[in-house]
């Protein structure tokens, strides 16, 4: 089933009688969105002031799940044939569409999109790549993971503020003091924790091409990381079993503002369908919340939720959409200030107050740190974030989780991204 599309098509006043029509598909948790409340949107309304010969229009899309059910959409970490018009032959495809790396990757592999004309040399870290080191997309989204604290209990029991520089022992401490004051703590097995853990334990849970599993996923690095994220983080039957008139209970965020939760390591967006969905939102609604950047010691690396935007194959109009990828890179100084905002506006419909500049920048040097998490492959509109934990946690992981031997359950899991990758491969992605 196709995704639900909200159209918007930027004004025309000053446009020549018969422009050159560019197509941009973007997605939000929000689906339909209002170009004047998104930044991107209007750096885009920007170029197409400046050019009278095009005229453009932009298509949101909630995500590239089937729209029906929110209950039925795929985790984001399981991977998934969509968009589907870009895998078929359809006749009318985006000029330019919003895709996750390993999108962006399998696609590529595919012929359904193309590498762009630029020098990846000058951009940095602003772009996405393919194996080989061609320019496949430019980020136009960033979420890191962060630390979320309640400031007072830590102040309470003596405890420093979490650091991006501590280790795993420094972590582990912090852990047991909390807990041993009788106070909860949010770090949930997931794919995504799985790969900051690893490498906090010098190791990788894919290899550097995403392709190989076998000693990565399955190694003692990953068995030892599973092992300390169910000892020291969440059990999630306490938060599922409790009672609460019929609904979850979710502890991140609202136990995090209703202030039972002491420490969570989270992604900085996209919590909470879109109330309190972001860092900002969460602080804004408890002012002893601090955020602080994730711990990495000396191995570890910041696993984010990373998108772009893409030129594909069947557009017509390259030269044009190139001029406009170009145009949104042009100011290198503010791309990931900007980026930021694109990805904060992206799942929040409206702050209370403006947000903080010291947490955006923050945020800003994670975003900057960070790597594209390697387990990501597309961007899955669940309702709220908790539930793809609780209803799509993968087998292996859940197994862990209720006492499993951790090195048994990671060879599970290892092939079923094995079978996966072979199945993607061989039938075009499916």
């Amino acid at each position: 089933m196709m995704p639900k599309v909200e159209e918007s098509i930027i004004a025309d006043e000053g446009k020549s009688t018969d422009p050159e029509t560019l197509t941009i598909r973007l997605v939000s948790s929000l689906g339909s969105r209002s170009n004047k409340h998104h930044l991107l949107a209007q750096r885009i309304e920007q170029f197409d002031e400046e050019h009278p010969e095009v005229e453009i229009k932009i298509e949101w899309v909630q995500s590239y799940d089937d729209p029906s059910d929110a209950f039925k959409r795929t985790a984001s970490w399981f991977g998934v044939d969509r968009p589907v018009e870009l895998y078929k032959e359809a006749q009318i495809v985006p000029d330019i569409i919003e895709l996750v790396p390993n999108q962006m990757r399998g696609l590529y592999r595919l012929g359904k999109i193309e590498p762009l004309n630029m020098n990846e040399s000058e951009l940095g870290g602003y772009v996405i790549e393919s194996d080989e080191g061609r320019v496949l997309g430019i980020k136009s989204k960033i979420s890191p993971m962060i630390v979320y604290f309640n400031q007072s209990i830590f102040e309470s029991i003596g405890l420093e503020t979490p650091s991006r520089e501590w280790d795993l022992n420094q972590l582990t401490g912090a852990i047991m003091k909390l807990k041993e004051a009788g106070h909860d703590i949010y770090i949930p097995l997931t794919p995504y924790t799985l790969e900051w853990a690893t490498s906090m334990h010098g190791g990788r849970i894919v290899s550097v091409d995403g392709t190989t599993f076998s000693g990565y996923i399955d190694s003692e690095e990953a068995v030892k990381a599973a092992e300390w994220i169910v000892a020291n983080g969440t059990n999630l039957d306490i938060f599922m079993n409790r009672p609460s008139a019929g609904n979850i209970i979710l502890p991140m965020p609202l136990d995090l503002i209703e202030g039972t939760v002491a420490l969570a390591i989270d992604y900085a967006h996209g919590l909470y369908n879109s109330l309190k969905s972001s860092y900002e939102d969460i602080v804004q609604h408890n002012e002893q919340i601090g955020i602080a950047g994730l711990p990495v010691g000396a191995t570890g690396v910041n696993p984010a939720q990373v998108s772009g935007l893409s030129l594909t194959s069947q557009s017509a109009h390259k030269d044009t959409a190139m001029k406009l990828l170009r145009y949104l890179t042009s100011d290198r100084s503010s791309l990931y200030s900007d980026i930021a905002t694109y990805t904060l506006q992206e799942d929040t419909i409206k702050l209370g107050d403006p947000v903080n500049a010291e947490r955006k920048s923050l945020v800003e040097q994670e975003m900057s740190r960070s790597v594209p998490a390697a387990l990501y492959m597309h961007e899955a509109n669940t309702t709220i974030a908790f539930q793809e934990i609780w209803l799509s946690s993968p087998k292996a992981l859940r197994a862990i989780q209720d006492g499993h031997d951790a090195g048994e359950a990671l060879k599970r899991y290892k092939w079923n991204w094995i079978l996966s990758l072979v199945l993607r491969i061989n039938y075009g992605e499916r």
